[in-house]
């Protein structure tokens, strides 16, 4: 099979699983390509015969940039597809807005896996959650529903493989699924700190324009968010001169109140015993 995998990636945690899956694949005999979205087009989905599409949860969601990109992609009947996803807790709907995203495309979705991984949000409630992680063992998942899903196809096996997560073709209705759908761009732009510049530290050198996976950011003559920012503070995070801001004073309390540790364990999947 000619595979391709897509995927949405800042920090490197989907990146990292993404290559995990193309270990399985490549080392079955199978041509495999390991696609950033930033450089992926509607023909790389095109011309494939298995399509991975995958992505950190913002929110407990997918982000706007891996939806956009789905939503722009033309109909693609009886292709095959599945989604896999990162999060530091709580991921709520971000599988299946991915497998639906590609339904709505007319892709037969097998399945979809979890993994976790290290949050790098800025919110000092989060920052840090689930460290070292993707492990070792959760790469060996991965790879095991890597391997799920290559058989399944391979043998052209109708429906869902049966390693799968339930939340993946069937939307939830529980507390994170809410959180999700109430938090727009637009909400988390109002309650969530923009990050502001110091011009002391500021080069100008374009890293943020470029690494804005919303491109929503301009130089006048520092750099400047637009109304398209999702607060996914790539730019903060990423910034190699430090040179971005946040007031993270009320927003905290607001982000700590509904990811706390209790209500991630009450309503997410924070397994008993899992820190």
């Amino acid at each position: 099979m000619n595979i391709t995998l897509i995927y949405f990636s800042q920090t490197g945690n989907t990146r990292r699983v993404a290559q995990a899956m193309a270990e399985v694949f490549r080392g079955a005999g199978h041509t495999t390509r390991l696609v950033s979205l930033k450089k992926a087009s509607a023909q790389d989905v095109v011309a494939c015969d298995l399509l991975g599409i995958g992505t950190p949860c913002f929110s407990s969601q997918a982000p706007t940039p891996i939806k956009t990109f789905l939503q722009n992609l033309p109909m693609l009947h009886k292709k095959r597809a599945f989604v896999f996803a990162t999060s530091g807790g709580a991921p709520g709907r971000v599988l299946y807005d991915l497998a639906h995203l590609l339904q709505r495309k007319a892709v037969d979705v097998v399945g979809g896996v979890l993994v976790r991984g290290v949050s790098h949000h800025p919110a000092p409630c989060l920052y840090g959650r689930m460290p070292d992680r993707p492990n070792a063992e959760d790469l060996a998942h991965a790879q095991h529903f890597a391997t799920a899903v290559m058989e399944h196809v391979a043998a052209n096996r109708p429906g869902p493989i049966a390693v799968n997560r339930p939340d993946v073709l069937t939307p939830g209705r529980g507390f994170y699924d809410l959180v999700a759908a109430i938090s727009t761009d637009a909400f988390l732009r109002r309650t969530l700190p923009e990050p502001n510049v110091d011009p002391a530290l500021c080069t100008q050198c374009q890293w943020c324009v470029y690494e804005c996976p919303t491109h929503t950011i301009s130089l006048q003559p520092y750099p400047t968010l637009g109304d398209a920012c999702i607060r996914c503070y790539r730019c903060l995070n990423g910034c190699p001169q430090h040179a971005f801001r946040a007031d993270w004073r009320v927003s905290n309390l607001a982000v700590w109140a509904f990811y706390n540790t209790t209500f991630e364990r009450w309503f997410g999947d924070l397994k008993p015993g899992e820190l």
